[in-house]
């Protein structure tokens, strides 16, 4: 018994829904190339689907087109036609071919479901044919790649013109926005609570609207946000005149965008200078006097270990107390590739420590997809492993606890990462480290320190900066950051608060190198001086 086709079409798409509803597409590059992967195969597997539609209406067309012309010769009222042409022996051989022939290349093709071949295109990503498995994005993907574009443009103050022409920070190319795409992004902005920024979208929806002739939307349906997004922004002025100057809007003309902004350094910060701070260092400005900057130096240096003495490392100096290092060519494009191709199947949605610090949850702080590689199953692992401990003189020994295992990151869509600090007890209540902290983790002791691999280099975008020190450690395939989180009193240090500017364009990938007090006592000592 042949089953019904449009049954079992149907439970293979109930089957894709669990698998699409956990599709988290978004939070990771390496997941949206093989998306884009598996359209390229279903776009060629609706081409084909496209061309057998085609000539089966062409066929139906032609059907239709003989017998147009046979009844062309007589009325439609005349009784007499039919059996006239009944009586045309051309027109009977005709009627007789129509109805065998033709009649059954049009029924064979009916029975035919050419759209079978687009669900196999489909769903052989999705259910891992060939040992492949690919997640296709959900409505969760479609409202992160909003708010991402909507972070970018935020953050480094793109001129909205140009983005939704296709120009993503001087990178061209013909992705574009419709004004029903602008109207999306307007509504994602406003309720982010970005007022300033929604009337913008909403502006820049409006016009786009008047020039494709209202074709995806309606100069009036976009004229109803923007007056809803206006009178929102002067409420909130009025509660909060800081908003008013916090953000550059079109409201504001544009040579006021360009003013000087005095920017304040320091352990002493509000929230709000860090965001400042941390967006300025993102789009590239120098927050540093150049009397400061002018101090550090790029050199060679052994590090106090033998192996270097004869091949020393690439030191690059970004802050001198506390120090902030990137040693650069520390990591081969060989091992670059290995690291990355042995994450990939890992990879999982990057997590949090809960709030009070209540286990770990996902959270939109934090936008990337990560994995953790055990240097006791890979000899490169390993390796790469023994090169941080030379760097640094502190012990990585995963399996005394001396270090966590390698972290492996790739970010998404403007992936992000917001400023925070890497140490994880020192800022705990004596509640919360016995509550909330794992035994092991107390017995490890904090993140002294963090040595951050960069993998990838980043077209656009994508630094590390720290908004206390005015300093930014920009995205070098192959190089490393290095910092210490603690201080030598062991108290944890606030300067190095740090955060992952957004990815506007390309691809990020790092590895993270965490390392814990224990096993450092005798590499790392304390000083009499609590402040050090």
């Amino acid at each position: 018994m042949k089953p019904n086709v449009a049954w079992v079409r149907s439970a293979c798409l109930l089957l894709l829904l669990p698998l699409m509803a956990q599709a988290e597409v978004y939070t990771s590059i390496q997941e949206l190339t093989a998306v884009f992967s598996l359209e390229r195969r279903v776009v060629a597997a609706l081409t084909n689907y496209l061309g057998d539609m085609e000539t089966r209406l062409a066929r139906i067309r032609k059907y239709l087109q003989e017998y147009e012309q046979v009844s062309a010769e007589g009325v439609a009222t005349d009784e007499g036609i039919m059996e006239r042409l009944a009586g045309n022996p051309v027109h009977a051989f005709h009627l007789m071919k129509r109805l065998t022939v033709d009649w059954r290349h049009i029924e064979d093709q009916a029975k035919k479901d050419y759209w079978i071949n687009v669900v196999e295109a489909m769903s052989g990503g999705v259910g891992g044919r060939g040992g492949l498995s690919v997640r296709l994005p959900a409505e969760e993907d479609l409202h992160g790649a909003a708010q991402a574009l909507v972070r970018l443009h935020d953050v480094y103050n793109l001129n909205m013109t140009q983005l939704v022409r296709g120009n993503v920070w001087g990178v061209q190319s013909y992705a574009e926005l419709t004004a029903q795409d602008c109207l999306y992004m307007g509504k994602h902005s406003f309720n982010m609570g970005m007022y300033p920024r929604a009337i913008q979208w909403f502006e820049e929806a409006y016009t786009l609207a008047g020039l494709e002739g209202n074709a995806t939307v309606t100069q009036d349906q976009v004229n109803m946000f923007l007056n809803t997004a206006i009178k929102a922004y002067d409420e909130s002025t009025l509660t909060r005149p800081e908003l008013g100057h916090s953000v550059p809007t079109s409201l504001q003309k544009e040579n006021e965008t360009t003013k000087v902004v005095q920017y304040r350094l320091g352990d002493d910060l509000t929230p709000q200078e860090d965001a400042q701070n941390f967006q300025a260092l993102c789009r590239g400005e120098k927050l540093l006097s150049y009397r400061y900057l002018a101090s550090l130096t790029c050199f060679y240096d052994h590090r106090d270990h033998p192996y270097f003495f004869l091949m020393p490392v690439k030191v690059e100096r970004h802050y001198l107390q506390p120090e902030l290092l990137t040693f650069h060519d520390v990591l081969s494009d060989f091992e670059i590739n290995h690291i990355k191709g042995i994450a990939k199947p890992m990879l999982a949605r990057a997590m949090v420590q809960g709030h009070q610090g209540k286990g770990n949850t996902v959270s939109n702080t934090r936008t990337s997809k990560v994995g953790w590689l055990d240097d006791s199953f890979d000899l490169i692992i390993q390796k790469v492993n023994k090169r941080v401990e030379m760097i640094t003189g502190l012990s990585t020994n995963v399996a005394a606890e001396d270090a966590e295992m390698m972290q492996v990151s790739n970010y998404g869509i403007g992936g992000h990462y917001n400023p925070h600090h890497d140490y994880l007890l020192v800022d705990k209540t004596e509640d919360e480290l016995r509550f909330n902290i794992h035994p092991r983790e107390l017995v490890m002791g904090d993140r002294i320190a963090t040595f951050m691999f960069y993998l990838s280099d980043v077209t656009r975008g994508g630094a590390t900066a720290f908004p206390r020190l005015g300093t930014a450690v920009w995205p070098s395939k192959g190089s490393a950051a290095f910092w210490h989180n603690l201080k030598r009193s062991g108290e944890g240090d606030v300067s190095t608060l740090h955060g992952a500017c957004p990815v506007v364009h390309g691809s990020k990938w790092v590895s993270n190198k965490w390392i814990r007090e224990r096993g450092q006592f005798l590499r790392r000592g304390c000083t009499l001086r609590p402040e050090d």
